[in-house]
């Protein structure tokens, strides 16, 4: 083997050494950053988020009384529908409220609250099964939590684009993205591409 003594004491390596330390100084900060303002911004959105909807929910409450929460409830159990395959949960919930009389944006916003328990739910029976409880290497946990907090954030953000989008527009779009990826399906399936099972 050959005598590193002498490269270890030149000072392009300990340069190099230095640059490195920076590089690695550099990215754990904005890896530390990063982690502190989507959680500042996840614990913000989900507070203004949640006293909003409840807001909303009251305001319904006063207008149409049990009837408004009635829609909210049966909205919520229109949710077992989307278990079928291709089944949208967002489309079956917001259809659901419209059916029951609620307008575009009560029917977005009902939809979207009734995502939070789902979503809670799910982070945390896979957090315990599979973080805590499950086979995952040593080191699982911050990853784990991160992409939790970068999927939460990036959620948050696209909820708040369609609730702006449906204060302005109907839903025609997604019926007719809806309808084309139905009938792609219904060719695949009728040309032997994909089988009927699911």
């Amino acid at each position: 083997m050959p005598d590193l003594r002498p490269l270890l004491r030149t000072s392009t390596f300990r340069l190099t050494l230095a640059y490195l330390g920076v590089v690695l100084a550099s990215v754990i900060g904005i890896l530390a950053v990063v982690a502190l303002s989507t959680a500042h911004l996840i614990d913000r959105h989900t507070v203004e988020t949640v006293a909003a909807e409840t807001a909303g929910l009251m305001e319904q409450y006063r207008e149409q009384g049990l009837s408004g929460l009635g829609a909210a409830v049966a909205s919520g159990v229109a949710q077992s529908l989307a278990l079928a395959p291709g089944g949208s949960r967002s489309g079956i919930t917001i259809t659901a409220g419209r059916f029951l009389g609620l307008d575009r944006d009560s029917a977005a916003r009902v939809s979207f609250v009734l995502l939070v328990p789902i979503v809670l739910g799910a982070v945390l029976l896979k957090g315990v099964q599979d973080v805590l409880l499950g086979d995952l290497p040593a080191g699982s946990t911050g990853p784990f939590v991160v992409g939790t907090l970068a999927a939460a954030a990036s959620g948050l953000l696209a909820i708040d684009g369609l609730l702006g989008y449906v204060r302005r527009h109907d839903y025609s779009v997604f019926v007719w993205y809806r309808l084309l990826a139905a009938a792609i399906v219904l060719l695949l399936i009728a040309t032997g591409v994909r089988s009927a099972g699911f």
